[in-house]
């Protein structure tokens, strides 16, 4: 995280914490305690793949729901609006979203799985996005050095 922010200070390395990665440049999810001591799950872009930087989710149900919609990395924010592998080409291996995956989140947590991203993640901001009303977004540019 020093890297990533650009400095050791705790009152910032106190309120965030990796436990995943989203995509295979580098880019991760962390737990992250918002200014009211809320925990939200939350994006954190490469930047040399991946600039989101941005709250995945509300709450961890959020994030598997997130999970369950199928896309192969949830580190593109430019896929959001779509669903999983509408784009690829007919040489790319399709691979489906999980099904039993599916069908044990529905029924374990009584949700329902939506198409797109979008749906869960209210503002896929990247970094750099000084105007976006995401408040991890926010709060990363006035933290980074």
């Amino acid at each position: 995280m020093p890297y990533w922010f650009g400095h050791e200070r705790l009152e910032v390395m106190n309120r965030i914490c990796v436990f995943a990665k989203t995509g295979t440049e580098g880019s991760m999810a962390a737990f992250w305690l918002d200014d009211e001591g809320e925990q939200k799950i939350v994006h954190l872009g490469s930047g040399s793949g991946s600039a989101m930087s941005c709250v995945l989710a509300d709450d961890p149900i959020d994030f598997i729901r997130l999970l369950a919609i199928g896309y192969d990395e949830i580190c593109w924010n430019s896929e959001f609006s779509a669903p999983p592998n509408i784009n690829h080409s007919v040489s790319e291996m399709f691979v489906h979203p999980n099904s039993q995956f599916q069908n044990w989140v529905k029924n374990t947590f009584s949700v329902t799985i939506p198409k797109i991203a979008i749906e869960i993640v209210e503002h896929p901001a990247e970094m750099g996005d000084v105007e976006s009303p995401d408040p991890f977004c926010r709060w990363v540019e006035q933290n980074v050095a």
